[in-house]
C-alpha cells in the first residue's frame, strides 16, 4: 500500500467542498503553493496535520484518503 499525501489533499478537498484558493486564504500561502500540496507526495508531518485539522479529521484519516495499491 502506497500513501500519495498530495492525493489526500485533492480526495480531502472534493470530499469536504474546499477550493485551493480558500486553503490559500486560510494558510496565508499563495495558490500556486496549494497547487503544489496536491501534486507533491512528500509532504510534511506538519502540514498534513494542519491540513487534517482544517478538514475536522485525524491525521490518520487524511493520510488514508490517499492510500491506494501499487
Amino acid at each position: 500500500m502506497k500513501t500519495d499525501t498530495g492525493a489526500s489533499l485533492r480526495v480531502a478537498q472534493a470530499k469536504y467542498k474546499v477550493s485551493g484558493s480558500a486553503l490559500a486564504r486560510y494558510f496565508g500561502v499563495h495558490p500556486q503553493q496549494v497547487n503544489r500540496w496536491r501534486v507533491g507526495n512528500d509532504m510534511k508531518v506538519s502540514l498534513a496535520a494542519r491540513l487534517a485539522s482544517h478538514f475536522g479529521i485525524s491525521v490518520d484519516e487524511f493520510i488514508k484518503l490517499g492510500e491506494h495499491n501499487g
